[in-house]
């Protein structure tokens, strides 16, 4: 778009900073991920991997400011400098350590974890939402399945009333999703303190393939259709099945996940009662 006077391109108002931060194997990923949601959404995209260079160059390339290689102990002074402190700011954390989680927790209004392997940024969670607010994008991946669950519970239904639901299991490429799912349903179910929880992991599969809750001869069951873009989901009693639908699944493109929660500004309750769960919940 130009402006109608001059001509030259016309400068869209920022709305929020985006602080990516995480080792240098995951910054091309991440630095395709900010272009391609700055071309969409009006942010201020700051990418920083750490390394051992106490003053390295800042770069601008496209719609991201890029510091490579950046001795941690100097990353709030980095994000400090360069985030808009007039507008709301979300990190999203690519992997690092504790300490530096920490203190970049202390600058921004959001965090988003989003390491290959979570459980220390989990075992942090507690301390950091008592400073800012927090999620983790396989939470996001995980909204669908787990709007379509509750959707089993949201009109009474003779089919499932006074079920006790005593077995769930979750299979997927990520077991930690999948870990995640069931550590939310154990603290959101009722007798969900006995719900047994299984995860098994499916090598090469996406985040979930299915969810299976069951009890008391009833079953509800999901699985994602081999196209990968329909979840099909339905009720069975005593091995017959009674209902069944098709509906779409969550588009899981990391652009979009980081768009939905830039929208978010509220505490999600949900997601840090389900995480310490998942801290007991083993694969």
């Amino acid at each position: 778009m130009e402006d109608a006077v001059t001509g030259a391109p016309a400068r869209r108002t920022l709305t929020a900073t985006i602080v990516a931060v995480g080792p240098p194997e995951r910054t091309r990923e991440a630095h395709e991920v900010l272009q391609a949601l700055a071309a969409k959404t009006a942010v201020r995209n700051i990418l920083i991997t750490l390394g051992d260079n106490p003053a390295p160059e800042i770069r601008t390339e496209g719609d991201v400011v890029t510091i490579e290689g950046l001795v941690p102990r100097y990353l709030n002074n980095a994000v400090a400098r360069l985030r808009v402190s007039s507008m709301p700011s979300l990190a999203w954390w690519r992997g690092g350590e504790r300490e530096e989680l920490e203190s970049l927790a202390d600058l921004v209004d959001r965090v988003v974890l989003d390491s290959v392997d979570p459980t220390r940024d989990w075992a942090v969670a507690d301390t950091i939402a008592q400073s800012t607010t927090i999620s983790d994008l396989r939470w996001t991946r995980l909204t669908r399945w787990r709007s379509l669950v509750a959707q089993f519970f949201d009109i009474t239904d003779a089919r499932i009333d006074g079920t006790v639901f005593s077995t769930l299991d979750v299979r997927g490429g990520d077991p930690w999703s999948g870990r995640l799912f069931g550590a939310w349903m154990t603290s959101r179910l009722p007798h969900g303190e006995s719900l047994q929880v299984n995860v098994e992991e499916v090598s090469g599969g996406a985040p979930i393939e299915s969810i299976s809750l069951a009890g008391d001869g009833t079953r509800l069951f999901l699985r994602l259709l081999p196209n990968r873009h329909c979840i099909e989901s339905s009720v069975e009693k005593s091995g017959e099945v009674l209902a069944s639908r098709i509906g779409p699944a969550v588009d899981d493109r990391l652009e979009v996940l980081l768009g939905e929660e830039l929208r978010v500004r509220s505490r999600d309750v949900a997601f840090e009662d389900a995480l310490r769960q998942a801290k007991v919940i083993h694969d």
